[in-house]
């Protein structure tokens, strides 16, 4: 589990599992439903465990289909930073998800080699889940998923959502939309989703895109934005001072 090597208290503290792949296949499944029955006796994770099943889900098609557009970057030769060439990557995504089966994609095309990682971490207080996909977020992608954020603060169905805001556009971020919405059906806010750039400290080559869910089974748990807060609050230091230390692993404030 390479990337909880970063996190102590998660490797110390909760039960972790890991799966990786390429497709949302049976294997896949099977795997899940094995760490699902393992932790229903968490009352919280039991009574809501669909809606959790379908973010999990949700979150691993986004990766597939993240995954598919660096292919097209790459296959095509095409720029991502350029707006021309990311919205011609667009449309080629588009109909490949309409014609094509993305089964056949990606296990018949010899360059597609590219993996996601689940890791479901489990503790009494708190469920922690990190959805991994590779290469960084693009400047464009981050604007569309700050947008639906914003937006999706305003309305409470998806619903309403896709009426009110919904395009044509595959990428827009109607997944991340449909997480939202899941999240308030159990209980919980956009403030427990977060979505960041992440960069292997071994090799600095190396970009992920991190998917963070947070699930508290414990209604006195404080997402670790509070306690930043607090931290700050208690200590001489300025707020970019402290996420730079963070960030350097010169600090780190636990999960629990």
């Amino acid at each position: 589990m390479d990337f909880l090597q970063n996190f102590p208290d998660i490797l110390k503290n909760f039960d972790n599992y890991h799966i990786q792949g390429k497709m949302l296949d049976n294997e896949v499944e099977k795997k899940l439903d094995y760490i699902y029955k393992k932790n229903l006796k968490y009352d919280f994770f039991s009574k809501n465990l669909i809606s959790i099943d379908m973010i999990i889900k949700e979150l691993i098609q986004n990766c597939i289909k993240a995954h598919i557009k660096r292919w097209i970057f790459k296959r095509y030769k095409l720029n991502p930073l350029e707006p021309l060439d990311y919205q011609k990557s667009l449309r080629i995504l588009r109909h490949i998800l309409y014609f094509i089966r993305i089964e056949e994609l990606v296990n018949n095309i010899k360059d597609y080699d590219y993996y996601y990682d689940v890791y479901l971490s489990f503790h009494k207080k708190l469920l922690l889940l990190h959805i991994i996909n590779e290469g960084n977020l693009l400047p464009i992608e981050e604007k569309r998923i700050r947008l639906k954020f914003q937006e999706t603060f305003l309305v409470n169905n998806l619903y309403d959502f896709y009426l009110k805001y919904s395009d044509t556009q595959e990428g827009a971020g109607m997944g991340i939309a449909i997480i939202i919405m899941l999240l308030k059906q159990i209980g919980l806010d956009s403030r427990h989703f977060v979505i960041f750039n992440y960069q292997n400290n071994q090799s600095k080559q190396i970009f992920k895109t991190i998917s963070r869910i947070y699930i508290p089974f414990d209604k006195n748990y404080l997402l670790p934005r509070k306690k930043f807060d607090i931290y700050l609050k208690n200590h001489s230091i300025k707020k970019e001072e402290l996420r730079e230390k963070i960030k350097k692993n010169l600090i780190y404030i636990p999960f629990i």
